[in-house]
């Protein structure tokens, strides 16, 4: 058999070429039999690993990225948590999050240490049980449960149990190495304080300040954010605690910088899900030995056991947790079901146990049957429960109505990125399509045009797929541009349109100049006037300003809404100014959209009072978003329209939107233009 055994050092590309045909054909085969690909992989991992048929060598390269993609792994897990929702829901999930760790946590070494394990081997072993990983959350998204109570409970309790199970481990590897004593507690302490204090205050700052002066220039901002978590996990060995807890706080730190539907996250994600985590799930599945099955029946009691007990003690957490705190038993089901499923953590902690020597082989194949038998519960779990708690007159309600679809008039390839970017950060569906739109407005030179405006729409089309959204270029001939921006609106059902502004006024024309003003003239469609100077994901506020005339229908409601799912794709938080004498309706319209967005309200008494906010609380790194309405019939609209030009000049470096709700009526805009002439 030896002679058939790949080595990456002897035959570099074949080997590589097969781990990329396992990665890519294992899954698929898997997904045809309905389970999981990270079950597949495990199991091919064992198939042609030097413990199975020893196709493979597990060493050399192949360890460093396994190693590798247990810290990325661990680092998509600190970006998916949404933080807003885990202080919203901050109540349901300290308590949850408390049982879901120390009921499997006590238990388990209650158990092991009456089979034979020594206290620290069981302690060590208890914190795989504790931890959880989210596998079955994509099943969540694509059932639309995101903001249920449950979920969000869930998931807020993955941050304290997996955080407080790693911290565990981190410190039952070191009492291996030496005495807990009084020096070592204060020292693992005070670095971890100094840590923290590194983590979610410096590094924050010094990313955004990276993110900022970078731009949109994807290669460099993405080698900072891998090069920076492998630096903060290395970080986090130097002071005495586990590399995975550094790259799992790395992706919390980093959270807020990276939106939900930004370029950066999905060419994070992309990389870790199409190389490092599956190369790192066939690592694990190369430890396995095969034979250690028939080596007697104390092996299969000890996989047995292990799997019992995450399963029970999982069960017990989340039916205890939804008695207490209210929730029905469908709800306590889809809470096991998310939680039962062990992946990360579970690997990092048997990996440890090992080379520190608390653990044997019996304990890592227990642990891949663990993982194994709970990858397969937890989805189907999640998918027959969470079905039940899905709606279904909301779900044919969601499905009827109008799919969004964008549209972003470009001219300018150097600044269509912060468009798009912002165009697929206010997007409710991730299968809502955009369409550039490239106008081509002389009949002079036309070839030379239609290939500039090609060129343009490649540009976007790239940036458009780094969003991970469906690109549909439009281009239009048409000597006024906007009736080619309003034809390609009405021609391809739009229903958004973003719109980018210099920041000049070029005619006496009465808010943006002569382009724009025509557009929101002649079109109908929801619309955002945008000078956005900073990269979109940089947003630290969006300060909304409503007026007086936006708390009426359907229409306005649905901008509103618009506007909430922007600060919850960037992780921003959201201020809301209004006029005093409009809370009740503001109120009104919070009530109807129920988001659980965080936000703070503020009220004002003049146009003057919020003139000065903008000129003297906005700083650079705000969004001020102005929600304006077609109407001229109200000072407000006379007056407000001001604004843009006042930042403009007095505030340049200011990013800020006006935003028009969808209008059926065109003639009062119309009518206030002509009174501005």
């Amino acid at each position: 058999m030896d002679s058939f055994v790949i080595s990456i050092s002897t035959e570099p590309v074949l080997t590589f070429g097969l781990l990329l045909l396992i990665i890519l054909v294992v899954p698929i085969l898997f997904q045809k039999i309905r389970l999981p690909g990270i079950v597949g992989l495990l199991l091919a991992g064992t198939f042609v690993g030097p413990k199975g048929l020893g196709f493979i060598e597990a060493a050399g390269v192949i360890d460093v990225l396994g190693k590798v993609g247990l810290l990325y792994l661990m680092f998509l897990a600190g970006l998916e948590i949404n933080l807003s929702q885990f202080k919203k829901d901050r109540n349901n999930t300290l308590v949850f999050g408390a049982l879901t760790f120390l009921i499997p946590q006590i238990s388990g070494t209650l158990i092991f240490i009456w089979i034979g394990y020594s206290v620290p081997a069981s302690i060590l072993i208890a914190s795989m049980f504790a931890s959880h990983t989210l596998v079955a959350y994509p099943i969540i998204s694509r059932l639309g449960l995101n903001k249920e109570k449950s979920v969000t409970t869930a998931v807020g309790g993955t941050i304290i149990t997996d955080t407080v199970a790693l911290l565990v481990l981190a410190v039952v590897a070191r009492s291996v190495d030496g005495d807990l004593d009084t020096l070592f507690w204060v020292t693992l302490i005070g670095l971890f304080a100094l840590y923290l204090v590194f983590m979610f205050v410096i590094f924050p700052k010094m990313s955004f300040s990276f993110f900022q002066y970078m731009g949109e220039k994807g290669r460099f901002t993405y080698v900072y954010v891998i090069g920076m978590m492998l630096m903060c996990s290395w970080l986090a060995e130097v002071i005495g605690i586990e590399a995975i807890v550094g790259a799992f706080l790395a992706g919390l730190a980093l959270n807020p910088l990276l939106s939900n539907k930004g370029p950066l996250k999905n060419r994070v994600e992309f990389f870790g899900d199409a190389f490092f985590i599956p190369l790192f799930l066939i690592f694990v599945g190369m430890q396995v030995d095969v034979q250690v099955l028939t080596s007697g029946y104390e092996v299969w009691f000890i996989m047995g056991v292990m799997t019992a007990i995450v399963v029970v003690s999982k069960w017990v957490a989340a039916f205890t947790s939804s008695k207490l705190l209210g929730f029905s038993n469908d709800q306590a089901w889809v809470i096991f079901g998310l939680t039962n499923s062990q992946a990360a953590a579970t690997l990092a902690a048997t990996f440890i146990g090992m080379e520190v020597g608390l653990i044997g082989e019996e304990i890592l194949n227990g642990a891949i049957m663990m993982i194994l038998v709970t990858c397969i519960i937890g989805p189907m779990v999640v998918e027959k429960f969470g079905l039940k708690l899905t709606d279904d007159t909301l779900e044919l309600e969601t499905d009827t109505k109008i799919r969004q679809r964008l549209l972003v008039p470009l001219a300018n390839p150097v600044t269509s990125a912060r468009l798009i970017e912002f165009a697929s950060n206010l997007k409710t569906d991730d299968k809502s399509p955009i369409f550039p739109l490239a106008v081509i407005n002389t009949f002079k030179d036309e070839d030379k045009q239609r290939e500039r405006a090609h060129k343009t729409l490649e540009v976007a089309k790239g940036h458009i797929h780094a969003v991970n959204s469906q690109a549909n270029p439009v281009v239009e001939t048409n000597l006024n541009i906007a009736e080619g921006i309003r034809n390609a609106a009405a021609n391809n059902a739009i229903t958004d349109i973003v719109i980018g502004w210099n920041g000049v006024i070029s005619t006496p024309m009465r808010i943006f100049g002569s382009i724009l003003d025509q557009v929101l003239l002649t079109t109908k469609q929801q619309t955002y006037i945008c000078k956005i100077t900073k990269p979109v994901s940089t947003f630290n506020k969006i300060v909304v300003v409503m007026n007086p005339q936006s708390y009426s229908g359907r229409n306005s409601l649905a901008l509103l809404e618009s506007l909430f799912k922007l600060a919850e794709n960037l992780k921003t938080g959201l201020e809301i100014l209004y006029f005093e004498q409009d809370e009740s309706k503001l109120n009104r319209d919070l009530y109807l959209i129920q988001s659980e967005q965080e936000m703070s309200l503020r009220s004002v008494r003049s146009i003057e009072d919020i003139i000065n906010i903008v000129l003297n609380d906005l700083s650079e790194s705000d969004l001020l978003v102005m929600v304006n309405s077609r109407s001229g019939k109200s000072d407000w609209f006379r007056t407000s329209n001001v604004i843009p030009s006042i930042i403009s000049t007095q505030k340049p470096d200011l990013s800020f939107v006006t935003a028009f709700p969808a209008s059926l009526d065109k003639e009062d805009y119309l009518t206030d233009i002509l009174y501005s002439n």
